[in-house]
């Protein structure tokens, strides 16, 4: 219930470390296997926990960042499900197929808010300089 509480920056952090973590757990994955593409995974994975990080000075000056780092979390989590079909698991990735799908849903909500919430501003600012 406390999650519930938990104001909206501090759920898009955790949505990042959340997306980091799981990254770098299927870096792991790769370096265990032997596989050089846990270089990839394992840079993309500190890459978020970083923006995680500094998760609220990058959200000051770039308006867009989650969405952003929403969808390239998207496309990195298509590429590991990928990966596990084409290694023959069945369950596991769609797993990877919802957490896709609801990035790339949670990345245009926040897309349309924003674009709503830059039109406000527009046409306040609108009308302060008419009154001025």
């Amino acid at each position: 219930m406390a999650l519930l509480k938990v104001n909206k920056e501090k759920k898009e952090k955790l949505a990042h470390i959340l997306a980091g973590l799981i990254i770098l757990v299927h870096a792991y994955e790769k370096y265990d296997l032997q596989e050089s593409s846990y270089v990839f995974f394992f840079v993309a994975g500190i890459g978020f926990l970083s923006v995680a990080l500094l998760h609220h000075r990058l959200a000051k000056h770039f308006q867009y960042v989650d969405g952003v780092f929403f969808v390239i979390e998207a496309v990195i989590y298509a590429v590991i499900a990928a990966d596990y079909f084409h290694q023959g698991k069945r369950g596991l990735p769609w797993c990877y197929v919802f957490c896709t799908v609801a990035y790339i849903i949670v990345a245009f909500v926040k897309r349309k808010k924003g674009k709503a919430r830059h039109a406000n501003a527009d046409e306040n600012r609108n009308r302060h300089d008419e009154v001025s």
